[in-house]
């Protein structure tokens, strides 16, 4: 990677305070405010410190480790060769079995819901683009397999909703023509699902979870700092929650899969299954079009989701020949963006200074507030700017006015400058990008000359740079590097952090410190989180129990019903029937051959194909003609045909017979019989391979 050349300092930033960095395109404003709206709930019932929209991501892989947990005890009472059973027997058993199931199911639900909110955000954000490519495609693959596993899982309890799956999936398999054999045929009911399938799901069910880990661990490779789970408080209580919905609402075992039943009587799990009804609707062809639609769609997202060229952030800019080599700005940068390299200046002591990789920087501008020389941060918002937005602002500075430094993403800030100077409060404002940004050199020139800084951050789960709240605190008022040759006053600076649900606690906080600022009495360090009361307790149980009361009810719903007509199912498999065309050569062609392959006749295998006629009542339902399977045509026949009919005693005559057999080398099928057909149920009409005829089941 080729490093720049050392540079002169950049040009002064500015007076007026610079806009805040565009990383979502103008066209994102809609999810921005759909974000926006459930981040209110939430905040409103749990605080900001405890909305676990905040920390969806992290959530999200604590339910998936609940499900793992839970699946590892379940798979002690499960059986390959006798999969419905087993789950029977597991559903039976109400306090060592059915609510470890009903765990295992809403712990995997809540989790694709965790998920899709964690994309959201990431869109609303402009988290797609750039040196976040690696991290959207790799959740991209997450998600996918996330939902593998699902119905995986979903196939091994093998009742109708298993079977509806399985049966969706191979017709969609067998549309490709990828395999000799149709998989679809596993499903009709002529003979039970082998053994051998379960182990397949199994085996996938089991191992992708474990190629997840690695997938998770690339996903979050470019970050320092990272965190896989969410705090433990909030991860044991939506543990908790999820465990009461378990004992008091089980997951529903289906009837055991029935290959001849019709119709359509499983309940699905909308956060898994709710594609199979609209898919069994579609031919396959339409059905593939629209999931390519579905996959390209969002891997093609960091190609156009982001703002136009002339709104996007630059990268840090960093002046070698002001930097001692302090690594500061190494250790604060979450992304690993910054790496200390020799120094080539030929100016300095230094062995070492600070380089900045553009490609992996995300312009958040956290170095900005690391630096004691103000060498480094993104042009226009790098310690430097900000001591020159701080002296414009010494114009409005009295002993009674105070400062307000807030993130200029959201609207809490505006809104708490304007509540304090309804009391009565002189205010000057200042929005930065974030708070994680700022240095503390212009916050203490500033708070000589006003009364007091109040800075105000956003949530510590919605910080867009991702530690800006905890990097402010601990550089303003925890001791922190940079240090400054005039400490701060810690009396004249207060910090708080909080969302807009949190607006009325944060202006009783500005009342406090505007009577304080100067004072012994001020309390110096404060991150505001949201104080539970008896209404925010109740406010937290009713929207906990909707959640859950959602959870519960969208896993379990029914789209279909049992038809009242039945069905006449004509199914089998025929190994191919062929014979030798056969003509002489003549000597010319013959001589023609190479030596070792010269022959006196010229073969060829014909592959017979077969008509397949049906009538019911007399009536002429099927006429078709049966092709050899196969890229050359020649694997077996396979026939698979549904004919609906009324409830009943019906007369069936089915023929089965080849095409253009010109030496008589196929074999001529026959059925005929008077058969009962049921609401709701198929007669299957297979091939019986030992007496070599139709018989019907």
């Amino acid at each position: 990677m080729s490093r720049p050349a050392p540079s002169a300092p950049a040009p002064p930033a500015p007076t007026a305070p610079p806009r805040a960095r565009e990383t979502a395109p103008s066209f994102a404003r809609p999810v921005e405010r759909v974000i926006a709206a459930l981040d209110g709930v939430f905040d409103r019932a749990y605080g900001s410190r405890w909305n676990p929209a905040h920390q969806s991501g992290g959530l999200a892989v604590a339910l998936m480790l609940v499900a793992v947990a839970t699946g590892c005890v379940l798979l002690l009472l499960y059986r390959i060769g006798s999969p419905y059973e087993s789950m029977r027997a597991i559903q039976a058993q109400a306090w060592a079995g059915r609510w470890l199931r009903a765990l295992h199911r809403y712990a995997s639900d809540l989790a694709v819901v965790a998920v899709a909110f964690h994309a959201l955000r990431m869109l609303a954000e402009g988290r797609t683009w750039g040196p976040r490519v690696l991290a959207w495609v790799t959740g991209l693959l997450l998600t996918g397999s996330m939902l593998v596993v699902g119905w995986t899982g979903y196939v091994l309890v093998w009742d109708d909703h298993g079977r509806l799956l399985g049966a969706a999936g191979a017709r969609l398999m067998d549309a490709l023509h990828l395999l000799s054999t149709p998989i679809e045929r596993i499903f009709g009911g002529g003979t039970p699902a082998p053994a051998s399938f379960f182990f397949l799901n199994l085996f996938v069910h089991m191992a992708l979870p474990l190629a997840m880990v690695l997938l998770l661990w690339v996903h979050t490779l470019r970050l320092a700092r990272s965190r896989w789970l969410p705090e433990r408080q909030l991860g044991f209580y939506v543990t908790l929650a999820l465990t009461v919905l378990a004992l008091c609402w089980p997951a529903p075992l289906g009837p055991a899969a029935d290959g001849l039943g019709l119709g359509d009587r499983a309940a699905y799990d909308v956060f898994y299954t709710a594609w199979i009804p609209v898919a069994a609707r579609l031919s396959p062809g339409l059905a593939w079009s629209a999931m390519a639609a579905l996959m390209v769609l969002p891997l093609s997202v960091p190609a156009w989701w982001r703002p136009a060229p002339a709104r996007r952030a630059p990268p840090s800019h960093h002046n070698p020949l002001a930097c001692n080599g302090c690594r500061q700005c190494v250790v604060d940068c979450p992304f690993e963006a910054i790496s200390m390299v020799p120094n080539t200046t030929g100016r300095s002591t230094h062995t070492e200074i600070a380089f900045v990789n553009e490609s992996r920087c995300v312009s958040c501008g956290l170095c900005s507030g690391s630096c004691d020389q103000l060498a480094i941060g993104p042009p226009g918002r790098e310690g430097h700017a900000q001591v020159v937005v701080a002296r414009a602002l010494a114009p409005e500075a009295d002993a009674h006015a105070f400062v307000l430094v807030h993130c200029a993403h959201d609207g809490v800030g505006t809104a708490l400058a304007e509540r304090a100077r309804q009391g009565g409060a002189r205010v000057a404002v200042w929005p930065v990008d974030c708070v994680g940004s700022l240095h503390a050199l212009p916050v203490q020139q500033l708070s000589t000359r006003f009364r007091g800084v109040f800075v105000l951050g956003c949530p510590p789960g919605r910080c867009r740079s991702r530690e800006g709240v905890g990097l402010a605190l601990g550089r303003l008022l925890r001791g922190r590097e940079p240090l400054l040759k005039h400490p701060l006053d810690p009396t004249r600076v207060r910090f708080a952090s909080g969302g807009t649900a949190d607006l009325g606690l944060l202006e009783r906080e500005f009342q406090r410190f505007a009577h304080a600022a100067g004072t012994k009495a001020a309390t110096s360090e404060s991150v505001t989180s949201r104080r539970r009361g008896p209404r925010g307790w109740l406010a937290a149980s009713v929207l906990t129990g909707a959640v859950l009361f959602a959870t519960g009810w969208l896993s379990q719903i029914r789209a279909g019903r049992e038809p009242a007509t039945g069905a006449l199912r004509l199914a089998w498999r025929l190994p191919g029937q062929s014979w030798l065309d056969c003509h002489p050569l003549s000597a010319e062609e013959i001589a023609r051959l190479p030596v070792h392959m010269r022959r006196t006749q010229d073969c060829r295998t014909v592959y017979l194909h077969y008509r397949l006629r049906a009538w019911v009542d007399g009536a002429l339902r099927v006429d078709r003609e049966v092709a050899p399977l196969g890229a050359r045509g020649d694997r077996p026949l396979y026939v698979q045909d549904d004919v609906p009919v009324e409830p009943g005693s019906r007369e069936v005559r089915v023929e089965f017979e080849p095409v253009n057999d010109l030496h008589a080398s196929g074999i001529r099928l026959e059925y005929g019989a008077a058969l009962d057909v049921r609401g709701g149920r198929a007669r299957l009409v297979t091939y019986d391979s030992d007496r070599r005829r139709l018989v019907a089941r």
